[in-house]
């Protein structure tokens, strides 16, 4: 069953079917893996994804969360009030594939070809703590809360959807991240290229800094997400930050979460010595 499930993921209809925590369904990943410390409170971990969105997956839980388990729980709350079971069975397909649905062939090959799992998997993979590999996700679903993605949702009118530095520039992803002038400066300083199209692809920015590929995505996605946090704090706390501010921080995050990184730790000081470097020196 586990090598099943590991080959498979589920597209959920009535969710009868479906394990909660076990199976792919929800993210490209067992809600197992990407919630680790909340997994470790679950009294019932052979429920069904319907059993469980009936009661709460809550009223499952050991009391007394940790603090990291309270954190997720957060998350995975939130995760969820975007599910809608529907009326007809849940289906199940190849991990390895979009399309194919399981067969013992289609196993076979996934289990002895070279296929690698799909790009959006190693988001998952990274050290970095639960909230910032869900936002993470939320970015390469297009769902993070930009006045953008606000005004598509009906939320927000059109006036009240730009950029709060560049007036009449809609306020997308692809603006906080590559256009607006606060994420150039920092990719300036870094000497790395970052178009539109590939703001949601974060597994390709930075391919080549010839620096160690085991922590990239991790730096990368670290980087992204104080550009989001600065963001923030100038549409909610009116206060602004540089790229400066945005590297020190990230430098500030992997001093505080090294233990994550101890088996690659001599890739995470090359790149900390790095960031250091370009930080201390004049933008491009």
């Amino acid at each position: 069953m586990q090598r099943y499930q590991h080959l498979t993921r589920v597209r959920v209809g009535d969710g009868a079917h479906t394990s909660f925590w076990h199976d792919r369904w929800i993210f490209n990943a067992p809600l197992q893996e990407a919630f680790p410390a909340l997994y470790s409170h679950v009294l019932l971990r052979d429920l069904t994804v319907r059993a469980t969105l009936d009661t709460g997956f809550q009223t499952h839980l050991w009391p007394r969360l940790t603090n990291a388990a309270s954190s997720e729980a957060a998350i995975l709350l939130s995760c969820l009030e975007q599910v809608q079971l529907a009326g007809y069975p849940d289906s199940c397909f190849l991990h390895s594939s979009n399309q194919e649905p399981f067969s013992s062939r289609g196993a076979y090959h996934s289990m002895h070809g070279e296929a690698l799992p799909s790009d959006a998997t190693l988001l998952w993979t990274t050290r970095l703590p639960t909230k910032i590999k869900f936002f993470a996700w939320l970015l390469s679903r297009g769902r993070l809360n930009t006045r953008s993605y606000l005004h598509h949702r009906n939320i927000r009118s059109l006036d009240e959807s730009w950029c709060a530095h560049c007036p009449g520039v809609l306020e997308t992803d692809a603006h906080i991240f590559s256009g607006c002038h606060r994420a150039r400066g920092v990719w300036a300083r870094l000497g790395i290229s970052v178009p539109d199209a590939i703001v949601r692809r974060p597994w390709d920015i930075g391919v080549n800094v010839p620096l160690p590929d085991a922590v990239r995505l991790d730096i990368v996605l670290l980087i992204l997400w104080h550009l989001w946090k600065c963001r923030n704090t100038v549409v909610f706390d009116q206060n602004d930050s540089g790229s400066l501010d945005v590297l020190t921080r990230v430098d500030r995050d992997m001093d505080a979460w090294m233990s994550r990184y101890r088996k690659v730790s001599p890739s995470v000081q090359q790149w900390k010595a790095w960031l250091n470097h370009c930080a201390s020196a004049s933008p491009m």
